[in-house]
């Protein structure tokens, strides 16, 4: 039964950011606080198992949503569950690293999100190190291996930069 229930439901998911000029220079000049609606009423659910494909022109959101769905940003208004759970009060409790194990971002950027200094088995290996999932070192580069493997690259690539 509970295969049945949607693993991510967002509902009714808003943003508003104030991109207002600094308090006084909106005194100064009489200009009233701009608020900007990044994401507005987006709703929808991901069943297990699905893949989700958030598709739009440059500046319309998709960032932004997926930031919402990561708790990297908290909702203006509507909410968010996974598995069942309300994602956003879970970043917030001591469940927040479990919830960080389960929902990820992997950012478009590489050279923002990769560091060029580290080797390829540091960059995989970081994520099960630092969740705690494996401490051996043999251990890791095995499943560092496995996992280049399951992705068509060579485990001889882990040394590589």
């Amino acid at each position: 039964m509970s295969d049945k229930k949607p693993l991510v439901v967002a509902h009714d998911l808003a943003k508003t950011f104030d991109v207002s000029a600094p308090w006084l220079n909106r005194v100064i000049e009489r200009k009233p606080r701009q608020m900007l609606n990044a994401v507005d009423g987006v709703s929808f659910e991901i069943e297990r198992g699905k893949t989700l494909a958030l598709v739009g022109e440059s500046g319309c959101g998709k960032s932004t949503v997926a930031r919402l769905l990561v708790g990297l940003y908290e909702p203006t208004r509507g909410g968010l569950t996974f598995d069942g759970q309300d994602a956003h009060a879970a970043f917030k409790s001591s469940d927040a690293r479990q919830m960080r194990q389960r929902i990820q971002m992997i950012f478009q950027d590489p050279y923002a999100s990769l560091n060029p200094r580290w080797t390829v088995d540091n960059i995989i290996g970081e994520p099960l190190k630092e969740h705690g999932l494996i401490s051996d070192a043999e251990e890791l580069k095995a499943r560092v291996a496995e996992l280049l493997k399951s992705v068509g690259l060579s485990p001889l690539d882990m040394v590589k930069y």
